[in-house]
């Protein structure tokens, strides 16, 4: 994984943001720890558990290492979304900067296999982090892509907290629903 990619035409990437630890050994701002097999980049990380219950649930995905059992996965919800301005969309600028820490903190999760992005913003930050340039990989809802260095990218769509259409809401959960499969599959291969 390279240490940064632009998406805009800079000569230079911008100096790292700082990410400071939170206390506990070996992890940062976020939901689970740095040793997880699985990271969950969306816009809401503090209503993400919440928001994504039945799926994880249904993936027997745990964020604590001491409830994980023979096949949970191991999971975390990286906060480096948190601070985006509250648009439609995140500015280039903003999706730069979550993309340097994002770099920063998949390159600290040495057991990572399988990123699961929910929106097109947490797919552009890790294409970003990724060092992989927007043109050449489409946001896919449903799908699940092989990076160059063997990461494993889920699209999923955005889950807003604030007031959305049904049917909307329901095709969304229906998506991750057809997706939860593919992910245990990618990440618990039957042998």
């Amino acid at each position: 994984m390279t240490l940064w990619a632009s998406t805009g035409t800079t000569s230079a990437p911008p100096p790292l943001p700082a990410f400071p630890e939170d206390g506990r050994s070996g992890t940062r701002p976020g939901t689970g720890p740095l040793s997880a097999e699985m990271l969950i980049v969306c816009l809401d990380p503090e209503d993400a558990k919440e928001i994504l219950a039945s799926f994880l649930d249904a993936n027997s995905i745990v964020f604590d290492a001491a409830l994980a059992g023979p096949e949970s996965i191991l999971g975390r919800i990286t906060s480096v979304m948190q601070p985006l301005s509250p648009q439609p969309l995140a500015l280039p600028s903003e999706l730069e900067a979550c993309s340097a820490t994002l770099c920063a903190e998949l390159q600290s999760m040495p057991r990572l296999k399988l990123v699961l992005t929910l929106g097109i913003s947490a797919h552009i930050a890790v294409l970003g982090a990724c060092g992989i340039p927007l043109s050449r990989l489409d946001f896919r809802p449903g799908e699940i892509t092989h990076l160059p260095d063997g990461l494993l990218l889920a699209d999923g769509c955005h889950f807003p907290n604030k007031p959305f259409p049904a049917d909307m809401m329901a095709q969304r959960r229906s998506a991750l629903t057809e997706l939860s499969p593919k992910i245990r599959a990618a990440l618990r291969p039957t042998i």
